[in-house]
């Protein structure tokens, strides 16, 4: 039985209020109340993008192990329960409690969306599955948005430690919807499968694929160093993560648009044009010399970004069968990102390089990523629409 829209949606949209507030609103949380460098933050971010990488990746034999001895509901349930009880020990005082929490919830976030994602596709092909997905982009999306503008509010009543303990409510709520799940994601009909996957959309996938780490690796270099680039233009402190959430707002719209055409299945050049806009989104964000272009670039970044996600996801669960391993893959490629941005950051850094330095590594390997999928995508020159 596939699960019904409203739950997974609910569930979704809680728990990336905590996506958000972890991936994003962490940063601003450890540079304001525990001191952080940018050094300190980007190696923050480089340790979370490894342990997610590699959990993800285990995601789908991890889950078969689980399931042994109990339901996929409850492996998923067991991981929510962990996370909640987790949140609340970053009001110790400790640097090194932060850490591991922080860690630790990101690893365990790496296992419960590839079962999210199983339940998502299981038994739904061609338009259902398109506007499941749908549903389920937006509702992610505009969460991680909201979770990190909330960020403001909370630094201007200087509250922002209890940022990441709000967790613990917010996933005890999505324990209800997930109640509402079936114990196990539904079958998946491979006759249908077929019939819906046509082979155009293999070497889309495989462009996809380039591109997936390459939007990680721009937001897991820029997030650590947004703050900083902030305080460089002494934006007021309580404006700075709502700034920050452009980007957000932008992925958002670019998913409502895939979401609801039709035009860009099938076409290599919709993700030829996300891989400028993120490309050159970036590079403005960070050479910008004001608050405006930063806005600016990080609205290009959002639409390149979202474009590249959607599609990534969408031709992943449609050629992996909606399998825990699919969304594994797709989970860890997100986690190859958010550490390779920040590597290149410690890189450069390390080695005594500038700010520009820093931009042009990043943009130099966008260039790269955007060159293979290029490479990939231009094998698919039918237009296929199923």
């Amino acid at each position: 039985m596939t699960v019904r829209p409203f739950p997974i949606a609910a569930l979704t949209f809680l728990c990336s209020l905590g996506t958000g507030i972890l991936w994003n609103a962490l940063y601003f949380i450890a540079e304001r109340e525990y001191g952080f460098t940018q050094r300190d933050s980007l190696l923050l971010a480089f340790l979370n993008g490894v342990l997610y990488t590699f959990v993800a990746m285990r995601a789908g034999p991890t889950v078969r192990f689980l399931e042994r001895h109990m339901s996929a509901r409850s492996a998923l349930g067991l991981v929510l329960l962990v996370q909640a009880a987790m949140a609340p020990l970053v009001l110790i005082p400790s640097v090194a409690v932060l850490w591991v929490s922080a860690i630790a919830m990101t690893a365990l976030g790496a296992l419960q969306w590839p079962i999210v994602q199983a339940y998502l596709a299981a038994g739904r092909h061609g338009a259902d599955m398109r506007n499941a997905i749908g549903w389920w982009n937006a509702s992610w999306m505009l969460a991680t948005a909201i979770g990190l503008a909330l960020a403001g509010p909370l630094e201007a009543a200087q509250l922002t430690r209890w940022a990441i303990p709000m967790l613990l409510p917010v996933n005890l709520l999505a324990l209800v919807f997930l109640a509402q799940f079936p114990k196990r994601p539904a079958s998946h009909d491979a006759h249908e499968q077929a019939r819906h996957v046509p082979p155009t959309y293999r070497p889309l996938l495989a462009a996809a694929r380039v591109l997936h780490p390459m939007g990680y690796l721009v937001i897991g270099a820029l997030s650590p160093i947004l703050p900083y680039l902030f305080e460089k233009l002494a934006t007021p402190a309580a404006m700075q993560a709502p700034l920050g959430a452009t980007w957000h707002v932008a992925r958002f719209l670019a998913v409502i648009v895939l979401w609801q055409t039709a035009f860009w299945h099938g076409r290599a050049a919709s993700l030829i044009a996300a891989g400028v806009l993120l490309t050159a989104g970036f590079a403005c964000a960070v050479a910008a010399p004001n608050e405006w272009g930063i806005a600016v670039g990080l609205f290009a970044l959002g639409l390149g970004q979202g474009t590249i996600y959607y599609s990534a996801i969408y031709y992943g669960l449609a050629v992996g069968a909606a399998e825990v391993d699919a969304g594994g893959i797709h989970e860890a490629l997100v986690g190859a990102g958010y550490f390779m941005g920040p590597a290149i950051g410690l890189a450069v850094f390390s080695l005594g390089g500038s700010p520009s330095v820093f931009i042009g590594t990043v943009v130099g390997a966008l260039c790269v990523g955007g060159v293979l999928a290029v490479v990939r995508g231009f094998r698919v020159k039918v237009r296929t629409v199923v």
